[in-house]
């Protein structure tokens, strides 16, 4: 019996609103954010200050994530609704948070290598993933 044998399909890693919230969070200056993760969809909602002409103005959003591809430790997400303007500096001011998340042409790029308890795994890349009532479950190959 190998001793990797209980990980053969792949080691199990959780990520939760918790932890997503937290990251975006980081460095958001006058964002209040809450993430809720679906079995087919990542929904964010809430506010984020916007300046125009050196006015300040928090404008309340509802964005709606699908999961369409992965790449070795990068999950990418395709920018389904937007609500109730789809803006794309409201959606780079959300979404820019390198190393954790990346914001170009409607698609939002997940690295999950960035997050602490992945990072600890030097080796392997995401075999599956698969949204549930509140994480985002996957496994990494090693």
């Amino acid at each position: 019996m190998s001793t990797f044998s209980p990980f053969k399909n792949g080691l199990p890693i959780t990520v939760t609103e918790a932890m997503i919230e937290k990251i975006l969070r980081m460095k958001s200056y006058g964002q209040d954010i809450k993430v809720e993760i679906t079995p087919k969809h990542i929904v964010l909602s809430g506010t984020t200050e916007v300046k125009k002409m050196m006015l300040k103005k928090n404008v309340a959003f509802r964005i709606t994530l699908k999961p369409v591809h992965v790449e070795k430790r990068t999950i990418s997400f395709e920018l389904v609704e937007m609500e109730p303007i789809d803006r794309n500096f409201i959606n780079r001011r959300i979404f820019n948070k390198p190393p954790f998340f990346e914001f170009e042409n409607r698609k939002i790029k997940m690295n999950v290598n960035a997050w602490n308890i992945v990072r600890k795994i030097p080796v392997g890349t995401i075999k599956s993933y698969e949204l549930v009532e509140g994480a985002l479950k996957m496994k990494l190959s090693i």
